[in-house]
C-alpha cells in the first residue's frame, strides 16, 4: 500500500524521529536493530495519535462490526446474520455478490486517511477467511470457525503493518535504487510487527460483548494499545 493520494505525511518531534530512523533502517541494510528501532519509534508515533483521540484509534474500531456479524452468525446462522445486520437482500444471491455486500457492509464510510488503510485492511484480511467458500452453508461453516480474539489481533497486526507502508512508502521508494529493495523493507518490517506482537501478546478468549456498545470500542482499543506499546519497547531498552 502506497501513500494516498493527496495525503500529506504528519510533521512534529515525533513524526521527525521516525523519518530519520527509517532513513537509517534502509541505509542500515534492514539490520534488526534498525528495523525494530523504526518501527519502535512509528508505534509511539500511532500511540500518540490513539492515545490523544486521534484517528489511528477511531478507525480501528471498525473491526467490532465484524466481530458481531461473527457472534451473530454464531447465534442466528448466516442468513439470520444476514436479516440481523440489514442484509437480507444478500439471500441467495450469488458467492460474488455475497462476499461483495459484506465487503461493503464491514467498511466504514468516509475518506480520511487512517480510516482508508482500516478498509483496505478489512478487505484484505476478509478475502483470505471468505476464500474459497462457495455458498451460504460454506460462509456459515467458515464464520462460525474464527476466533473473535484471533481476528481482531490479526485485524490489528496488519493494520499497524499497513498504516507504517501508507505514511512511508513514497519516502522508502526515494531510497531505492530497484524495487527489490522496497520488497525487503516490506519483508522485514511486516515480519519484525507480527514476530514480535505474536510472541509477546497474550490472547484471551472474547465471549459476550455488545460490540455495538462503548464495551466493544473499549476491548478493540485496548488491544491496539497493547499491541503498539509491545512495538515500542526498543526505544526503552536499547536507546
Amino acid at each position: 500500500m502506497g501513500t494516498s493520494k493527496g495525503y500529506l505525511p504528519p510533521t512534529g518531534y515525533l513524526w521527525s524521529d521516525v523519518k530519520r530512523d527509517v532513513t537509517k533502517m534502509v541505509k542500515d541494510n534492514f539490520t534488526d536493530a534498525s528495523v525494530e528501532k523504526a518501527v519502535s519509534s512509528f508505534a509511539k508515533v500511532l500511540d500518540n495519535s490513539r492515545s490523544s483521540g486521534g484517528n489511528a484509534g477511531q478507525a480501528i474500531e471498525s473491526g467490532k462490526k465484524v466481530v458481531g456479524f461473527i457472534d451473530a452468525v454464531r447465534t442466528y446462522g448466516f442468513d439470520g446474520a444476514l436479516e440481523q445486520a440489514g442484509l437480507a437482500h444478500l439471500r441467495g444471491q450469488s458467492t460474488k455478490n455475497i462476499k461483495e455486500g459484506l465487503l461493503k457492509y464491514f467498511s466504514e464510510g468516509g475518506n480520511e486517511f487512517y480510516n482508508s488503510i482500516s478498509n483496505q485492511t478489512m478487505n484484505e484480511l476478509l478475502r483470505e477467511m471468505l476464500k474459497g467458500v462457495k455458498d451460504s452453508a460454506d460462509y456459515e461453516e467458515v464464520i462460525k470457525s474464527i476466533d473473535s480474539g484471533s481476528f481482531i489481533m490479526e485485524f490489528i497486526i496488519k493494520f499497524i503493518q499497513n498504516c507504517f507502508f501508507a505514511n512511508f512508502t513514497e519516502k522508502l521508494l526515494t531510497l531505492f535504487e530497484n524495487l527489490g529493495k522496497y520488497d525487503m523493507a516490506e519483508r522485514s518490517v511486516n515480519t519484525y510487527i507480527r514476530n514480535s506482537i505474536e510472541a509477546k501478546y497474550s490472547k484471551q478468549q472474547i465471549q459476550f460483548i455488545d460490540w455495538n456498545g462503548i464495551e466493544g470500542n473499549r476491548i478493540l482499543n485496548d488491544m491496539f494499545k497493547k499491541c503498539l506499546n509491545i512495538l515500542s519497547k526498543w526505544g526503552e531498552i536499547n536507546g
